[in-house]
C-alpha cells in the first residue's frame, strides 16, 4: 500500500468516527442531546404477567421535543428538536421492537421471548436517527403460561367428570377419559 493510500485510509476512518454508532456491553453510548428533552413511560398492563407474542400497550410522556415520525419532514424550525421514539427489548444492539413518534403504542414482545425478567427500553433518537442520551427502561416480567380460573373441572360442578350437568362424554366442556378440560366454554 502506498503512503498516500494509507493516508487517505486513515483519514476516512477519523471521518467517519463521530458518525459510527459507540456500542459497548450491550447498550449504546449516545452522546446526543435535545435540550431539556425528559421522558417517561408507563405501561398500561400488568407487567408481571406479560406474554411472548403480546403487544404491550404503553403511554410515552415527552417534553421539549417535537415529535415527528422518521419518514415525515421536521417543521420549519424544529430541526434541531425533532426526534422519535425506539422501543427494545433486554438491550440496544437488537433491531427495535418499534420506530414511533406515537405516544399511544403497542410494543410487541417476540414470540421467542423467553420467560423472566426483561427490561423494554425507549429512547428517544434524533430526526436523522441518531440515539440521545433520553431513555426509560419499563420492568416486565414475561410468562410463557398463565393460569387460568373458572368453572368445568374434573370432579362435579358444571361440566365435571361426574354430577352434574354435561357429564364426563356428552355435555358441553365435560371431559373425556379423564383428560384435562382445556378448552371448555360456558
Amino acid at each position: 500500500m502506498t503512503k498516500l493510500n494509507s493516508l487517505s485510509l486513515g483519514l476516512l476512518a477519523l471521518a467517519a468516527a463521530p458518525f459510527a454508532c459507540n456500542v459497548h456491553d450491550n447498550t449504546i453510548n449516545a452522546t446526543a442531546n435535545i435540550p431539556n428533552a425528559t421522558l417517561n413511560v408507563t405501561a398500561d398492563t400488568d407487567v408481571n404477567n406479560v406474554m411472548p407474542s403480546q403487544s404491550l400497550p404503553m403511554t410515552v410522556m415527552v417534553t421539549n421535543v417535537t415529535l415527528v415520525e422518521p419518514t415525515a419532514t421536521p417543521p420549519a424550525g424544529h430541526d434541531m428538536d425533532a426526534g422519535h421514539f425506539e422501543f427494545h427489548l433486554d438491550d440496544e444492539t437488537t433491531p427495535p421492537l418499534l420506530v414511533t413518534a406515537q405516544t399511544e403504542v403497542q410494543v410487541p414482545i417476540p414470540a421467542d421471548t423467553k420467560a423472566g425478567p426483561h427490561k423494554v427500553i425507549c429512547r428517544l433518537h434524533k430526526h436523522d436517527g441518531e440515539p440521545t442520551m433520553t431513555k426509560f427502561e419499563v420492568d416486565i416480567n414475561v410468562k410463557v403460561s398463565v393460569t387460568v380460573g373458572g368453572t368445568g373441572g374434573m370432579a362435579g360442578g358444571t361440566g365435571g367428570m361426574s354430577g352434574g350437568t354435561g357429564g364426563s362424554s356428552a355435555g358441553a366442556g365435560g371431559a373425556s377419559g379423564g383428560a384435562a378440560d382445556a378448552g371448555a366454554t360456558d
